[in-house]
């Protein structure tokens, strides 16, 4: 189940603590997080913006969030889902239902950003129609910015495949 939460709330500050030591266990100690990466609590409010967690049962496994990042352009951020609840295709579900939101909102892209070391979710993005539509070198580390072109219907068709999964 998808639920609709604030950034600030217990379930997600959770996956949220986990999911910044994944990154600097991957990137290192000297790692400095900010705004572009992460985003603020408050770029989830507004119109065009949704934070989501994702529960199996009870327990939040998986969160992201969506803001407007351009006009007919939205960004998906904060995209995690827990090592325990891996590879049961729950990021497919919750990325669709961002997307799905994006194109309910009039956009006719989504991007996001992410870095070279957290390979498992480029993959998974990569299988699910994003490319690279930019790169950033900082501090040593490739960032990436990738970009799909969605509709309503292609939306509803991928959101279905990721049921099945």
């Amino acid at each position: 189940m998808i639920r609709h939460e604030p950034p600030s709330g217990p379930a997600s500050q959770a996956l949220f603590a986990e999911y910044f030591e994944l990154v600097r266990t991957r990137l290192g100690d000297a790692f400095v997080p900010t705004e572009q990466i992460f985003a603020t609590e408050e770029d989830f409010h507004g119109a065009g913006a949704a934070w989501l967690v994702l529960y199996e049962g009870d327990i939040a496994v998986a969160c992201g969030g969506l803001r407007p990042l351009a006009p007919g352009v939205a960004e998906v951020k904060r995209m995690f889902v827990t090592a325990r609840a891996r590879r049961r295709g729950h990021a497919r579900t919750l990325l669709a239902e961002l997307e799905r939101l994006a194109a309910h909102n009039g956009c006719e892209r989504v991007r996001l950003y992410t870095t070279a070391v957290l390979r498992e979710a480029r993959a998974m993005y990569s299988a699910c129609g994003y490319r690279p539509v930019g790169v950033v070198a900082i501090d040593g580390r490739m960032d990436l910015w990738l970009e799909k072109a969605i509709t309503l219907d292609a939306v509803a068709l991928v959101r279905e495949d990721a049921r099945q999964v």
